[in-house]
Formats: structure tokens, C-alpha cells, sequence
């Protein structure tokens, strides 16, 4: 027991926010309460029932404690002791397990501030009259059952974010990758995806307290034996296929660096020459994602992704469920959005290892870091641009085929349209600011910064709703000029925090070892 809880704190330590300052663990709680509460201020259901804020809390810690989980496991590949880890004299599963509970403490973290925020929100929402407040009995059984339902689905999330690896593992594994990255946010896909009738389910028997404790009951009994299969599973198969594809990846390396001299060598002159240095970055990075890209898995799944969706529109024209379509296509963009928000300081993390090596090019810091962003952002408007090709081929099928009229196709295309733009614009806007990070490493205080533009990513999806989608549900047209604004106000600010994060570029050079002091320390 000792030695589990040991390898326990091991874990729990990299992730331990306390090693960034005494206060900086309270401080990082209250802002996120604080986010929270604002954020579902903004939600619908919130105004309907008082089952609603916990509701949203058991959605949102299903959904960010299977993408930590999932971070967590594919980052694990590139730590520089994990060769260290996977030596100690114990077995994977043990080892595995003791990064589940590890995880899972910081689920508890996380879930304390959630269920603050959700109970604050009850609180100001009696206050402001929007339904009567419960007896003391009542609210304890609300509080009481909606916990017991969030804990008994905490080991289920950290394993099924661990097990992001047994996808990894293969070609045909990676077929189920999409669907996959779909059960994360399901939650939030489901209550997108009804519409105006899930305020009913606020209400209804299905989410009352004594459900959600037989539902518990049911995850305790059901899921908790199934998480322990799965562990195994990953234990066998998911952590070698992490040590197998890092050996891939180091023996690819030694091709990848001879062709970028080859393309240097190439490089023309005038105003191309100057782009030439910024290109062959770009060139260099995209280069692992093409890598990928080229697995017969990925290409299979390029051919159905578009297919299924394109069918998904027809038939909604076809059943005309106009708004149900749209309803169904704004998550898929909130997704990718998403994605592309976790992925940017995920790949930060990863090139840190090679940073000696990039600074030692004859180029700027700013084209370093900015082909860096490019990448990420020229991969994910790709699979937004695939995703609204599709999406407009399948009303267009449907209007080829008398399933819709013009009228109706046109009004479903230009909120198509204006869901493509408003989601490139929220990608290019939290891409921008995630470079803050780099300042944080010289200026701390930008840490109070920091904490909510990370939040962005996971939380972007309800400000929209509430502030740029309010004419969906109502057969309004969408407010380009509304758009056109936030772009004029947005961008700039972005944009400038890309100069300011190339300026501390180096910094991270230092981070690294000030870690290493701080863990002797201990």
C-alpha cells in the first residue's frame, strides 16, 4: 500500500498546481467558479428547473476529465521519463492504476469548484425568482444524488480517457478513433441536438434525484468491473503502443531533418526567398501531420466522416428537420474547435524537447512560433472546410432531389455559413491567445490571464450560443454584421499576443530546469 501510494504522489506531483506558488491552487479555483457561474448564467436550462445547474456540472466533468485522461495518456509517449517510469520493479497494470488515482484526485479538484459554481447558481437563481427554492431535505437529496451520480462516473471517465491509446495502438483501431472522440462530448452534442426539448427533460422523471441514484447505482455495479477490464486492456496493449510509436517516430526523425536541408537548398530569392525560411518550418512541422494523414486508417475515415454527414443533411431536408440539422452541425464545429484548442498547447509541451534545436536556426523567433500556430490552425480549418463541403453537398442533393425548397435550403445554408466563419474565427482567436503562455514564463502575473484563455477551448461553445446563435430556434436569419464586429474587435487583440509570445519564445529553455529544482527540493 506504501508503494501504491507513493507512486500515487508521483503522479499527482506533475500535475500539482501548488508548485507554481502558495496561493496559485485557490487562486485557479476561485477563477474557474467565477467562469462558471457566468457561463451558466447563459444557459437555457438554468431558467427552467433547479436539477439544471448539476445537470451541467455532471455534463461539463464528464467531458473535461475524459479529455485530461485522454491529454494525459498521449502526452505520456513524450515524457522524457517515461523509459524511467516503465522501469520500476512493478507491473504496467499497477503502474497504470497509480495514474488513475492520481488523475482522479485532480477530478476531485475539479469537481469541488464545479458543484461550488453549480450550487452558487442555484443560489442566484432563486434569488432572481426564476423558480422556487427547495426545502433544505430537498436541496440535501438534489446535492447528495448529483454527487454520488458525478463520483460513480469519475473512475469511468479517467479510463475511458485513458483508453484514447488502444486507438493509437493500430490502423484498424483507428477507425473508431472519430466516434470516440465523439462520446467526449456527447453530453453537450445530445442537449444541443434536442433543442427546445430538453428544457422538458429538466422536468421529467428521467432527471429527477431518485434516478440519477439508481443510475449511480447502476455505474457502481456495471461500470467500475468494466473499468477494471478496460485498465487491463491498456495496461497490455495501450502503453506498449505508446513506447511503439515513439521508436517509429525517433527512427523517422533522421528523414525528415536531411529534407528540410534539401528544400533550404531550393529556396529562390526577392520577395519568395523571404517567405522561403517561414515555409520551410511550416513544410517541416506539417510534415508529421501528413505522416499520419497517409495511415490507411485516417483515409478511410477522410471518405466516410464526409459521407455520413452529407447523409445526415439530406435526410434532415428530407424529414424537414431544417433546425435539427443545424443543431447537429454546430457541435461538430464546436468539436474541431475544441480540438485544435487542446492540441496547440499540447504540441507547445511536445516541442519544448526539440526548442535547442529549432532556436539554432538562422530565423526569427516570431516565424518559429508562427509556423508552429499555422500548422494547428491550416489542419483544423481543413477538417472544418471538409466538414461544410460535406454538409452543403447534402442540401444541395436535397434540393436537386424536390426534398426542400429555395427558400428554406437558402435560410439552413446561410447559418451553415455563418457557423463555418464564426468557428474559424473562435479557432483563430484562441489559437493567438494561448501564446500568452510563453509570456507567463517571464511575467507571472499573467497567470491570472492564463487560467481563463485556457478555459476558452473546453467553454467556447455556451458563449456562442448564448450571444451569436440567439436567432437559430426563432427562424431568424444569422447577424453577419454581429459577426463582422466581434471579428473587428477580436482579431487585433489575437493577434497581437502572437509578437509578444514570439518575444519569450526562449523562455522555455529555462522552464524545464527551474522544475527540476523545485522536484529536488521536495
Amino acid at each position: 500500500m506504501n508503494i501504491m501510494k507513493t507512486l500515487i504522489n508521483l503522479e499527482y506531483s506533475r500535475y500539482d498546481l501548488s508548485r507554481r506558488g502558495k496561493h496559485y491552487s485557490l487562486f485557479a479555483a476561485l477563477t474557474i467558479i467565477f467562469l462558471l457561474f457566468i457561463t451558466g448564467l447563459n444557459l437555457k436550462g438554468t431558467h427552467v428547473s433547479e436539477r439544471a445547474p448539476f445537470i451541467y456540472a455532471s455534463m461539463l466533468l464528464w467531458s473535461v476529465v475524459t479529455i485530461l485522461s485522454a491529454v494525459h495518456m498521449v502526452t505520456f509517449k513524450s515524457l522524457s521519463h517515461r523509459d524511467w517510469i516503465l522501469s520500476f520493479p512493478h507491473s504496467r497494470l499497477k503502474l497504470l492504476y497509480a495514474q488513475l488515482f492520481s488523475l482522479l484526485r485532480h477530478s476531485l479538484n475539479i469537481t469541488l469548484a464545479v458543484l461550488a459554481a453549480a450550487g452558487i447558481l442555484y443560489y442566484y437563481s432563486v434569488r432572481a425568482g426564476w423558480y422556487q427554492p427547495l426545502t433544505a431535505s430537498g436541496l440535501l437529496y438534489l446535492f447528495s444524488a448529483n454527487t454520488l451520480f458525478i463520483l460513480a462516473f469519475l473512475p469511468l471517465a479517467v479510463t475511458f480517457g485513458l483508453g484514447v491509446s488502444l486507438f493509437l495502438r493500430s490502423r484498424p483501431g483507428a477507425l473508431l478513433l472519430f466516434p470516440y472522440l465523439m462520446m467526449w462530448m456527447f453530453p453537450f452534442i445530445a442537449e444541443s441536438a434536442l433543442g427546445s426539448a430538453n428544457q422538458d427533460f429538466y422536468t421529467s422523471a428521467a432527471s429527477s434525484p431518485g434516478r440519477v441514484l439508481l443510475a449511480a447505482l447502476v455505474l457502481c455495479l456495471a461500470g467500475w468491473p468494466l473499468c477494471h477490464l478496460l485498465m487491463k486492456l491498456i495496461a497490455a496493449k495501450g502503453m506498449n503502443a505508446a513506447a511503439a510509436s515513439d521508436r517509429l517516430s525517433a527512427a523517422r526523425t533522421a528523414s525528415v531533418r536531411p529534407g528540410f536541408r534539401t528544400l533550404r537548398m531550393k529556396s529562390g530569392s526577392g520577395s519568395a526567398g523571404r517567405l522561403a525560411p517561414y515555409l520551410l518550418l511550416y513544410r517541416l512541422h506539417i510534415s508529421r501531420v501528413h505522416r499520419i494523414e497517409k495511415h490507411l486508417a485516417i483515409r478511410i475515415l477522410k471518405l466516410i466522416v464526409p459521407l455520413l454527414i452529407a447523409a445526415v443533411v439530406y435526410l434532415g431536408f428530407a424529414l424537414e428537420e431544417e433546425v435539427v440539422i443545424l443543431d447537429f452541425i454546430k457541435p461538430l464545429f464546436a468539436l474541431l474547435v475544441m480540438l485544435g484548442s487542446i492540441w496547440m498547447p499540447l504540441r507547445t509541451g511536445i516541442e519544448r524537447k526539440q526548442l535547442p534545436w529549432l532556436l539554432g536556426f538562422p530565423q526569427s523567433r516570431l516565424a518559429l512560433l508562427l509556423s508552429g500556430v499555422a500548422v494547428v490552425w491550416t489542419t483544423v480549418m481543413r477538417a472544418l472546410s471538409a466538414l461544410m463541403l460535406s454538409a452543403c453537398a447534402g442540401s444541395v442533393t436535397a434540393l436537386l432531389a424536390g426534398r426542400t425548397g429555395i427558400e428554406e435550403w437558402s435560410h439552413s445554408i446561410s447559418w451553415v455559413l455563418y457557423s463555418f466563419l464564426l468557428s474559424a474565427l473562435a479557432l483563430t482567436v484562441i489559437l493567438c491567445l494561448l501564446q500568452i503562455e510563453y509570456c507567463t514564463l517571464k511575467l507571472k502575473v499573467l497567470n491570472i490571464v492564463m487560467i481563463p484563455v485556457a478555459m476558452l477551448g473546453p467553454l467556447h461553445s455556451f458563449l456562442l450560443n448564448r450571444f451569436m446563435y440567439s436567432g437559430l430556434h426563432s427562424g431568424a436569419s444569422p447577424d453577419f454584421r454581429l459577426l463582422g464586429l466581434t471579428a473587428l474587435i477580436a482579431l487585433p487583440v489575437a493577434l497581437c499576443c502572437i509578437p509578444a509570445g514570439a518575444a519569450y519564445y526562449h523562455m522555455s529553455l529555462i522552464q524545464p530546469a527551474g522544475k527540476k529544482t523545485r522536484s529536488k527540493q521536495a
